[in-house]
């Protein structure tokens, strides 16, 4: 239900608009802004991030990158993992990103939304009016839909759509100024980015390349949370179904809406994970919060999770995190696998890119456009 340029905020952490920004808060403020239309802030200061070149490294997945920012701050000084005398250049900031500007918004989603593990204010990044035209479209049908199925309050729903529908007659989209003034600029070029980075245990910030962590033995992954999206689980999915053999771990399953998991049976990977042995949990948080389900006591994890912090997926576990590709190979093998095993998997995941990562486009989807056809908005 997002608009491009506007502000929101939320009661969760991860409440991050990939178009826009917003500003999480404690539920009475967030209350307050809600009633009000207004939310007291002091405007912080900007943190650049800047992504430079035209292509991902082979192997190399989205994830990555959200593992790159401090990964390439820690390297600039800018961000230390000692809790003692703690730098954390992002906190309390605005982290602004540049550079991935053909991003589709629901992969940009998993950029914003790895704004709360570097304690930052909000999220902004740079994109092109065509990922964007193409979610509006995508959720406006998904918003007539929810009109069909009785959804309420109508009249919001139908605002929202008029809203929408303004904003594609006549789209407009914020720039930063050229000599906009930011408290760092972190660099990072995609050419230099080579292999996959994980946050290791306990702490989103302690993040290492595959080189420095291959080997470890792991007893369990996750594959959830708001941090993935459909084409995360197909591409697992993909892995497993070529193995074609039970797995050595156990492995959690939970794709993060209903709809994701409905089209996911529909394709049939659902029955590829079932036949792997993984165990399928309900659309959600899962093991994210460790409030549904939890991961046995003391047990090596590698994780899709947004955060690692000691005993949230379980206690006394050690946790991982790490992109849905290289959580899939992990369960494979019973490890964190080689740069040179991961690779083998990757590159078969690259051949079927175009396949696997498709998202759901409401507008394209006959269950969702017939049930719009039949709407009329009012707003």
């Amino acid at each position: 239900m997002l608009l491009p340029d506007t502000v929101g905020t939320g009661g969760d952490s991860h409440t991050r608009f990939p178009i826009g920004i917003s500003f999480p808060a404690g539920s009475g403020l967030v209350a307050f802004a809600a009633a009000t239309g207004v939310m007291p802030l002091d405007m912080p200061e900007s943190v650049l991030v800047r992504f430079k070149g035209d292509t991902l490294q082979p192997g190399v997945t989205l994830r990555d990158l959200v593992n790159a920012i401090p990964y390439y701050a820690i390297k600039q000084g800018l961000l230390t993992v000692a809790k003692a005398g703690k730098k954390n250049i992002f906190s309390g900031r605005i982290l602004e990103i540049e550079g991935l500007p053909d991003l589709k918004v629901e992969q940009a989603f998993e950029l914003s939304d790895s704004a709360a593990e570097r304690s930052a204010a909000a999220c902004s990044i740079k994109l092109n009016e065509a990922p964007i035209r193409e979610y509006l479209n995508s959720n406006i049908t998904m918003l007539k839909w929810m009109l069909s199925e009785g959804y309420g309050d109508p009249r919001t729903i139908e605002r929202r759509i008029g809203n929408m529908e303004a904003w594609l007659a006549n789209p407009e989209l914020m720039e930063g100024d050229a000599d906009a003034e930011y408290a760092a600029v972190i660099e990072i070029d995609l050419a230099d980015v080579k292999e996959p980075i994980l946050a290791c245990p306990n702490d989103p910030d302690d993040v290492k390349t595959l080189s420095e962590v291959a080997g470890v033995q792991i007893d369990e992954v996750f594959l959830g949370s708001c941090m993935t999206n459909i084409g995360h689980f197909r591409a697992a999915g993909k892995l497993l179904d070529a193995a074609g053999t039970t797995l050595p771990t156990r492995m959690w399953i939970a794709p993060p809406t209903k709809m994701d998991a409905a089209q996911l049976t529909e394709e049939g990977y659902y029955n590829i994970f079932g036949k792997a042995g993984a165990r399928m949990e309900m659309p959600g948080c899962s093991l994210c919060m460790g409030n549904q389900a939890r991961v046995g006591d003391n047990t090596t994890v590698v994780s899709t999770s947004t955060r690692n912090f000691p005993n949230r997926l379980g206690t006394g576990a050690n946790v991982y995190l790490s992109s849905a590709e290289l959580a899939a190979v992990a369960a494979l093998l019973g490890k964190i696998p080689t740069v040179e095993e991961y690779m083998e998997y990757a590159t078969k995941i690259d051949s079927m890119a175009e396949d696997v990562y498709r998202y759901l486009n409401f507008d394209q989807i006959d269950s969702y456009t017939n049930a719009a056809s039949s709407v009329i908005a009012t707003a």
